[in-house]
């Protein structure tokens, strides 16, 4: 079942105190050119109006500035760097098309003025589980789809940390979606065998007037869903 990130950081902060083991990356591309500097991530990015039916939004810089049962978010954070530190992705660079929830939560803690992040679960009332995770940020550093996916038809993602090892592979298949309005869209689905557990995730990325933005809907949800949901961030960004 796919868990939120929201759910998710709760779930990785519980585990990281027992020792075990979780995946992530901390890839980065080549720097984009900085927009105007009137654009605030947190103004243009997704947001709780901008919820598709039967989805549920959470801001992710609300769930961090909380701590979380008894561990303090400047903890939290502490644990997820450990976390990201014992993970490795080959090819490095394809990591970004499905960070993980350790990786939002550091590039949002690292970037707070730079960067937004919404999420979207579904409320399964149409008995579907999916989640969607939107950033939005002004930063020249951090992960970014690779503008070609030709090398990473294909990658692996491996953990160790505490002390356990946890391996999914990816195979990565581009997507030709009907999106107008951004520069260098790429858009892909990356179908996830992590153990037997099948998980497909659909990635579409573009810069618009210096905003980059990246959309990734993991679960049972189609192209044209997420197209629309594309439309609506570069509408959004366009409109500042």
């Amino acid at each position: 079942m796919k868990k939120s990130l929201v759910a998710g950081l709760v779930c990785l902060t519980v585990c990281a105190l027992s020792a075990c083991g979780t995946d992530s990356d901390s890839a980065e591309t080549d720097a984009t050119p900085m927009p105007a500097a009137s654009v605030i991530p947190s103004e243009v990015v997704l947001s709780d109006v901008d919820a598709p039916a039967g989805y549920i939004h959470a801001d992710v810089a609300d769930t961090l500035d909380s701590d979380i049962g008894e561990v303090s978010s400047d903890e939290v954070i502490a644990m997820f760097t450990e976390i990201s530190g014992s993970t490795v992705t080959d090819p490095e660079e394809c990591g970004a098309l499905v960070p993980t929830a350790v990786d939002t939560v550091l590039r949002l803690s690292q970037d707070r003025a730079g960067t937004a992040v919404s999420e979207y679960t579904s409320d399964g009332t149409d008995g579907t589980d999916s989640a969607i995770t939107v950033v939005a940020t002004t930063s020249d550093t951090g992960p970014r789809v690779p503008a070609n996916l030709d090398g990473c038809a294909s990658f692996t993602r491996t953990s160790s940390s505490g002390g356990t090892e946890a391996s999914a592979t990816y195979r990565v298949s581009p997507l030709d979606l009907d999106v107008e309005g951004a520069d260098g869209l790429i858009a892909a689905r990356a179908e996830a065998d992590q153990g037997g557990a099948a998980e497909s995730t659909t990635v579409v990325a573009g810069t618009v007037d210096g905003v980059y933005f990246q959309i990734n809907a993991t679960g049972p949800v189609d192209e044209q869903f997420v197209s629309d949901l594309a439309e609506k961030q570069i509408g959004k960004i366009e409109g500042v």
